[in-house]
This record gives C-alpha cells, sequence and structure tokens, in this order.
C-alpha cells in the first residue's frame, strides 16, 4: 500500500527532509541529520511532527465511569485539565496500549491513544462503554499534532499565544485550549516523547502548515529547528521511554516494563486489574531494561540475542544512538537476575554491554519540569 501524504507533506519538501514511509505515512527522517537535531533539541528546541496521534473524545454522564473501569489510573481524582500517563489492559494484564488520558471535566475526557492502536482503544471503549451514557469518537484528522521539545520551547510558544505557559499556570501533564498565532481551538499539553520540557499541541488541521512555519519563524531566533522520526527515536531511547508494538506489546504487563507506579490502588474494577496488582506484590520474571553498548559499537538490530555466559537471557526490542551520552543503546526484557545497574550483557556478538533499569539520560527527571 503506498503511503499517504500528511498535511506538512508540502512544508517538509520545502525543507529539503528527506521523507520516507513511516508506518504508512510519509513523514520527515531528517531534516540535517538525526545527531545535530537531537542535540539542537537538548539545548534549545525541535520541533516535530506526530502525525496519526489522534484524539479520542469520551462524552456523557458515564465519563468517568467508563474511563475509570478500563484505565489502570484513578481518573476520578484528577483536577480538571489535568491528564496522567497510564496503560489500558486486557484481560490477562497485557497491553492494549499505553495512552495519555486528560480529564477535560467529569462528564468529557480526552484519551491519546499510539497512532496505530487507535483504532483497538474506540472499539474497545465502544464495548466497554455499551450499556453506559456515554459516547466515544475519535476526533481524528480535525487535528494535526505537533510536538515542541528542549529548553526554549516554552519561550517559542509564548511569542505566539496569550496563554500562560510558565510552571506555575501550565504544569506537566496539564492542558489549555488557546488561540496561537490568531487560530482558535488549539489544545497545548504539557507533554512530550524526549525527557525535555516541552508540549505537544493539536491544531486544527486545515491550520497545520501556517501554524508549523509560524512557530519555526518565531523561535528561530533561539535556536529551534525542524526534526524528524530519527531524532524521536534517539531521544526517547535515552530516557528508556518504551513503545507500543516494540518494547510493549498485549504480551507485556505494565510491572515487568518498569510501569507499575501507573497502577493506581483504587476499588473500581477494570481489566487485568487482578493481574497487575499480584504482579506488582510478587514481582515478575522478567524486566524491560536499557542497554548502554561499548564505545564505538553499533546501533544492534531489533531481536538480538541478549547472553550472559553463554545462557540467552533476553533479547532487544528497540534500538538507537544515544547521542546526549555518544553510544548506541538498546532496550530489551531481561531476566529478574540480569536486571541490576551496571551488569554486564552481551548483545548478538557484542561482548560487555551495560545494563541499566532506568534513563541513562537525566535519570531524576529534572529537565522536563523546566
Amino acid at each position: 500500500m503506498e503511503a499517504k501524504k500528511t498535511p506538512l507533506y508540502h512544508a517538509f519538501i520545502k525543507r529539503g527532509a528527506n521523507v520516507r514511509n513511516a508506518g504508512g505515512y510519509f513523514a520527515p527522517i531528517a531534516f540535517s541529520d538525526p545527531r545535530t537535531e537531537h542535540l539542537t533539541t537538548r539545548e534549545k528546541a525541535g520541533l516535530f511532527e506526530i502525525f496519526g496521534q489522534f484524539l479520542v473524545e469520551v462524552t456523557g454522564s458515564d465519563a468517568e465511569r467508563l474511563i475509570n473501569e478500563t484505565h489502570v489510573a484513578d481518573v476520578t481524582k484528577l483536577p480538571d485539565m489535568k491528564g496522567t500517563y497510564c496503560g489500558i489492559l486486557n484481560d490477562k494484564g497485557g497491553f492494549l496500549d499505553d495512552v495519555i488520558v486528560w480529564r477535560v471535566n467529569a462528564g468529557k475526557f480526552w484519551v491519546c491513544p499510539a497512532p496505530h492502536r487507535v483504532n483497538v482503544i474506540v472499539d474497545h471503549l465502544k464495548d466497554a462503554g455499551k450499556n453506559m451514557e456515554v459516547n466515544v469518537v475519535s476526533l481524528g484528522y480535525r487535528y494535526t499534532s505537533l510536538s515542541i521539545q528542549g529548553p526554549q520551547s516554552r519561550a517559542c510558544l509564548q511569542e505566539l499565544t496569550n496563554a500562560d505557559l510558565t510552571n506555575d499556570a501550565l504544569k506537566p501533564f496539564e492542558i489549555v485550549e488557546t488561540t496561537l498565532n490568531g487560530v482558535d481551538d488549539v489544545i497545548i499539553s504539557r507533554t512530550g516523547f524526549t525527557g525535555e520540557l516541552g508540549f505537544e499541541l493539536f491544531i486544527p488541521t486545515q491550520n497545520a502548515e501556517d501554524l508549523y512555519e509560524a512557530i519555526l519563524e518565531a523561535g528561530a531566533n533561539k535556536g529551534l529547528v525542524p526534526c524528524g522520526v530519527a531524532a524521536m527515536v534517539s531521544l526517547r531511547i535515552e530516557k528508556r521511554y518504551p513503545i507500543f508494538g516494540r518494547d510493549i506489546t498485549e504480551d507485556n504487563n505494565p510491572v515487568e516494563a518498569g510501569l507499575g507506579w501507573t497502577i493506581r490502588a483504587k476499588e473500581t474494577n477494570y481489566p487485568g486489574k487482578a493481574v497487575v496488582e499480584a504482579l506488582k506484590k510478587t514481582g515478575t520474571d522478567r524486566a524491560l531494561v536499557l542497554i548502554e553498548m561499548p564505545e564505538g559499537a553499533d546501533v544492534p538490530e531489533a531481536g538480538a540475542a541478549l547472553t550472559s555466559a553463554g545462557q540467552e537471557v533476553g533479547q532487544v526490542t528497540s534500538a538507537g544512538m544515544g547521542h546526549s551520552v555518544g553510544r548506541a543503546l538498546a532496550m530489551g526484557y531481561v531476566t529478574r537476575e540480569m536486571a541490576v545497574d551496571g551488569q554486564p550483557v552481551d548483545v548478538g556478538e557484542v561482548k560487555a554491554a551495560k545494563i541499566h533499569t532506568g534513563a541513562i539520560y537525566d535519570p531524576k527527571n529534572t529537565r522536563s519540569r523546566g
């Protein structure tokens, strides 16, 4: 099947991006080179398109009930205009997807699935809510999603809106509906997938190209650059952020994926609740870890065997270059005994890689607090 063009396709071509098929859409792999875009995002700011990142809107008198009975988080404790990261699980405790869910108010929620899981999540929520007073719909192409990330991201955006984007006014995972560069109906969320201060934008698709160019123009004197898929991959892997379809699947539960902290104690039942609550107490047989390759080693292939003393202990699920740390990195599941910081592990034919149970870049997550 031929790849589809996103609303920003012509803007990418005009800026000389290396555009290729990524997930069924023509996407910019890089505008300059992945390393430069990665480091510029860490040091200044980068602007990404996250096409296919759609909002699923859940409305009605039973909206809160449906969300609470399908998500591991306790959304009854969320204030309005605040979101949380969590899982939607199957009956075995495996991920249907990891999502961000925002509570707009008690009768309206927005769920943001992975681009290739939107239909799965819409069908799941509709089925779970079939006997409730609730409506579930994907807002789909109504919005195009952009992500502006990096220490200068706030300064770049603030020039274009009267909304207060300061730390006190817009905290992590909070959202605001506002006007941006004269365009109404823009949603700004204090979220991102890079570990930096950042914002994700849902902008009316008919204004996508104009706003994309306006943001880049406003941020040019602050170092803002357009960035592609390759930089996003390397930025997220330094933070050990898992991605659905590679690091987490329907066969992986939140506890082994290192996401047990997203499971909130609540009386409400949801699919897989008994399984994951038990695993939080007993532990799991395997764990998702970050693997630091030796200096000079190439980025390993997904599926590469992880071994110790000649015995297979796991396999690589995803990999990329950690430009901030000067090493190739990988993620993968290993046996519980191997999931120890500093534990050596062999990756394919490469000896003496090192296991990290958390992020290798900014492990205390200070930078995203901005």
